[in-house]
């Protein structure tokens, strides 16, 4: 016979007591491992590089999006490309990681990214107001 027995101060039963208990571990655990990361000089060095490029990856990704309407007037022709473009990315950044190692990869893609963007963003100011650029 089972007999659940009650805490008499927070009336839980034993297991709740456990249950409670194991998730305030883990946030602990998790609260610990944020604060390495804050204290530690290397880490936290790495860690401000690796977000800074994450935030910036997502602004430049969001903004050429946003852009899309000075590139083409069909909506359809330029979802096409962008997901044409997807497809060496993807088939290329799994054997140059393996062959270059992860950090060399990485800042290959980077600076192409940069480059690419930087063209594309002295190509849009030298366009004229209204002009748009047909890609079909």
């Amino acid at each position: 016979m089972n007999i659940i027995r009650r805490n008499e101060r927070s009336g839980m039963s034993e297991k709740e007591h456990e249950e409670t208990r194991s998730l305030r571990s883990v946030v602990v655990a998790v609260v610990r491992k944020v604060f390495l990361l804050l204290i530690t000089p290397e880490v936290r060095r790495k860690a401000c590089i690796v977000f800074f490029l994450w935030g910036a990856s997502s602004m430049i990704y969001f903004g050429v999006i946003l852009n899309s309407y000075n590139l083409s007037t069909n909506l359809y022709i330029y979802t096409f490309l962008c997901g044409l473009l997807e497809i060496p990315a993807y088939l290329l950044n799994w054997p140059a990681s393996t062959k270059l190692g992860r950090k060399k990869t990485l800042v290959c893609l980077y600076l192409t990214c940069s480059v690419s963007i930087s063209v594309l963003t002295a190509l849009i100011m030298l366009l004229e107001e209204g002009q748009c650029w047909y890609l079909y």
